[in-house]
C-alpha cells in the first residue's frame, strides 16, 4: 500500500478554519480596486462598499463557488497530442520554478543576472528531466527590460518545451500580451478546450487585491485558463503571526478569488495554495523553508481536500544561498511533506534563496529528489508474486538469487529505485571515477541534457510571436 495521508487538522479543527474564513470574507471583506470587477460582483449578490472599494461575500455564494470548482481537470502538451490531469486525488504533479533573479554559478560561488537564453536552456532541461511535469520561466530576463520581459521569458519557454507552461503575472496589459504569445505557440484562439498553460495571479495581502491583477485574472478565466491563487501571506508581516490566523487569511484571500472566477466562468478550474511564508523579526527577512511552513503546507492540502479544490504548493523551497546540504534537508522535507499530504501541484523546481536564486544543477537534484518522494509515496507492493515464495523455496538454503528468474524477470521493473546522480558505487570505483561531488554529477547531467535535440517551435510560428511581442513593445514598452 502507499504511505498513509500526512495530516496536521482534524475534522473539527477544518471545520473552525471554513468558519472564520467565511466570517472573514463576510464581516472584513476584500479590497478590490476595480469598478469593472466590483461591478460585476454587484450584480451578483456580493455587498459591495464602491466608497472603499470593498466587496463582502456571504458564505452561501461562497459554498456555490466551492462547489461549482472541479476536483481536477486536465492540462495537454504544446502539440495537444497528450495530456495529463491535476488534482483531488491524483498523483501530485511538478512544475519548474519561475521568477528567480539570479543564477548561480556552483564553479565560482557567484550569482549573475539570468538572461533570455538562460530561461531557454532551463526550460530545455525541463522538458527532459522524467519528473518534471510543467515548465515555466525560471526568471525574468535580466537583459529584455520593460512589460514586455515576461513576453519574452514566456516564448523561451514555449519554444524550448513540448510540456504544459505556467507562467505568473500581475498586471492584466501583460496578460493581454502573453495570450497573443500562447495562442500563436499553441495555433488556436481557443484556450480553454485544451489548455496547454497554466496561470498564477497572486492577492497582495492582507485582503487586498491590485486592479492590475485582478483584471487580468478575469481576462484569464474568460479564456478558459486555469489558474492558481497563489496569496503574499507572510506571517507577522502580511498575516496573522500564528499558524492557524495566517491560514485563515490566507484561506479568505483564495476564496474571493474562487468566487470571482466562477462568477466570470462558472466551471473554471483552479488552484488553491496551500501554505505561507512567515516574517523573521531577528533577520527581517521573509522565511519559506521554517518546519512550520511545512505544516502550513500539509494543513492547506487537508483544506484543499476538504473543498475539492486542487491544490499549489511553493515547493521545493529552501532559504539557503549556496548548493549545500541545507538545501537538500529543506527541499527534500519540503517535497515529501507535500506529496504525501496529497498536493496537486508543487512549483519551485531548481530554485533556491527563498525563490530568489535559480541552479541548472539544482534543477537536476530536485528532479531527483522528486523522484524519491514519488517511490516513497507508492510504498511496498505484497502480492503472490512479489511475495516470492516459490523463489524462495526454488533457491533454498545458502543459494543466491543474482541469476534466479525472479531476479532477471523484475530487473525491469523493480520496486527498487535506480539513480544516475547518487553515489552507489565503492569507495574505489569512485575515485576512479574523479571523486565528484553531487554538485559535479548534478553539472555532467546538465551537459548532457545541452546536447539533446532542440523542440523549436515551426518557424511560421515564431514569426507570429515575434510580431506579436514587437506590437506588445511599440505600445507599452
Amino acid at each position: 500500500m502507499e504511505l498513509s495521508r500526512l495530516q496536521v487538522l482534524d475534522r473539527e479543527e477544518i471545520l473552525l478554519i471554513d468558519r472564520s474564513t467565511k466570517q472573514v470574507l463576510q464581516e472584513a471583506g476584500i479590497v478590490i480596486p476595480s469598478r469593472d470587477v466590483l461591478a460585476l460582483l454587484s450584480e451578483r449578490g456580493c455587498a459591495v462598499d464602491h466608497a472603499r472599494s470593498i466587496a463582502r461575500f456571504d458564505p452561501e455564494m461562497v459554498d456555490w463557488a466551492i462547489r461549482s470548482t472541479p476536483s481536477e481537470f486536465a492540462v495537454y502538451s504544446r502539440s495537444r497530442k497528450g495530456s495529463f490531469q491535476i488534482g483531488i486525488g491524483r498523483e501530485s504533479r511538478i512544475a519548474s520554478g519561475h521568477c528567480a533573479i539570479f543564477l548561480f554559478d556552483p564553479k565560482t560561488g557567484a550569482r549573475t543576472s539570468i538572461t533570455l537564453e538562460d530561461i531557454g536552456l532551463f526550460a530545455k532541461l525541463a522538458n527532459y528531466l522524467d519528473e518534471i511535469d510543467v515548465v515555466a520561466p525560471q526568471a525574468l530576463p535580466m537583459d529584455k527590460l520593460g512589460k514586455s520581459a515576461i513576453l519574452h521569458a514566456v516564448y523561451a519557454v514555449m519554444n524550448n518545451t513540448e510540456k504544459p507552461v505556467l507562467f505568473t503575472c500581475e498586471d492584466d496589459i501583460e496578460v493581454s500580451g502573453i495570450i497573443e504569445v500562447i495562442k500563436a505557440a499553441v495555433k488556436t484562439d481557443d484556450l480553454s478546450s485544451c489548455p496547454s498553460v497554466i496561470a498564477q495571479f497572486s492577492p497582495s495581502s492582507p485582503l487586498y487585491w491590485n486592479r492590475g491583477t485582478v483584471e487580468g485574472f478575469v481576462r484569464v478565466i474568460e479564456e478558459g485558463i486555469p489558474c492558481t491563487i497563489l496569496p503574499g501571506v507572510i506571517a507577522g508581516a502580511t498575516g496573522p503571526f500564528t499558524l492557524a490566523g495566517a491560514l485563515v487569511q490566507k484561506n479568505a484571500e483564495v476564496l474571493s478569488g474562487v468566487v470571482l472566477a466562477q462568477i466570470v466562468r462558472k466551471g473554471a478550474p483552479l488552484l488553491a495554495i496551500s501554505g505561507t511564508a512567515k516574517f523573521d523579526m531577528g533577520s527581517a527577512n521573509a522565511v519559506f523553508s521554517a518546519p512550520e511552513n511545512n505544516l502550513l503546507d500539509i494543513a492547506g492540502n487537508q483544506l484543499s481536500e476538504f473543498y475539492g479544490i486542487p491544490s499549489h504548493g511553493c515547493v521545493p523551497t529552501s532559504d539557503s544561498h549556496i548548493l549545500d546540504q541545507q538545501i537538500g534537508i529543506e527541499n527534500m522535507r519540503s517535497i515529501l511533506m507535500n506529496i504525501a499530504s496529497g498536493a496537486s501541484l508543487l512549483v519551485n523546481a531548481g530554485m533556491f534563496a527563498s525563490g530568489q536564486t535559480a541552479s541548472f544543477e539544482q534543477l537536476v537534484i530536485d528532479n531527483e529528489i522528486v523522484k524519491i518522494a514519488r517511490r516513497l509515496q507508492a510504498g511496498v507492493q505484497v502480492n503472490h508474486e512479489t511475495l516470492a515464495i516459490e523463489a524462495i523455496k526454488r533457491v533454498g538454503h545458502k543459494g543466491n538469487y543474482l541469476l534466479d528468474e525472479s531476479t532477471i524477470s523484475h530487473l525491469r521493473n523493480s520496486e527498487w529505485m535506480e539513480s544516475r546522480l547518487f553515489v552507489r558505487e565503492t569507495y574505489d570505483r569512485w575515485e576512479q571515477d574523479g571523486k565528484k561531488a553531487l554538485v559535479d554529477r548534478a553539472g555532467g547531467i546538465v551537459d548532457s541534457l545541452r546536447t539533446k535535440e532542440d523542440v523549436f517551435l515551426p518557424e511560421e510560428q515564431q514569426k507570429r510571436i515575434r510580431a506579436s511581442i514587437a506590437r506588445f513593445e511599440n505600445r507599452y514598452g
